[in-house]
């Protein structure tokens, strides 16, 4: 008979995160509107969505390391911890260069473009350098990786607060 480990809770609320980025995004893909922040409000929104899919990613990546248990060698999870930094951040902002706000005049209305493909392929860039990531850090035991593992995760949620700065700054304003 098999036994319940720790990490099979993971397993469960891995889809449900995933599920509930994916209906966030879904109810922010674009519209139109008149007043400017809730333009802003839809860009963070679907930047939240983005977050909450990598916790999701994350969890999963922590059951299956607590189900495969593998040991390994410092020189391999700084290879996964580095190789899914740079895979993340790419992703992330593939994924938010996606979103374009148009301005027709200093008054509105406000449009809120996605590209769907780029929009897409962005989050899953994103989430394949999270699993990377999590993965990396979830198989190891020594201090020092866990300790970059923190690191490494810090350095995204700022990379995550600065995009969601950013956006205000993209907003131009189209004469007609």
């Amino acid at each position: 008979m098999s036994e319940l480990k720790t990490s099979d809770g993971f397993f469960f609320l891995a889809p449900v995160l995933v599920l509930l980025s994916i209906l966030i995004i879904n109810d922010n893909l674009g519209f139109t509107t008149d007043e400017f922040n809730a333009l802003l409000f839809s860009v963070r929104m679907n930047l939240l969505g983005a977050i909450i899919l990598a916790f999701g990613i994350g969890f999963l990546a922590f059951a299956l390391a607590g189900r495969l248990k593998m040991m390994a060698p410092s020189g391999v999870f700084m290879f996964f911890e580095g190789i899914g930094l740079v895979i993340a951040i790419v992703g992330f902002f593939a994924y938010g260069l996606a979103m374009e706000e148009i301005v027709n005049l200093a008054e509105g209305p406000y449009i809120l473009f996605v590209s769907l493909p780029q929009f897409i392929t962005g989050l899953i860039i994103w989430a394949i350098g999270i699993l990377l990531i999590t993965f990396a850090g979830a198989s190891t035991e020594k201090t020092e990786e866990r300790m970059i593992f923190f690191v490494i995760l810090v350095t995204l949620a700022v990379c995550c607060f600065v995009l969601s700065m950013l956006f205000p700054w993209e907003v131009t304003t189209i004469s007609s």
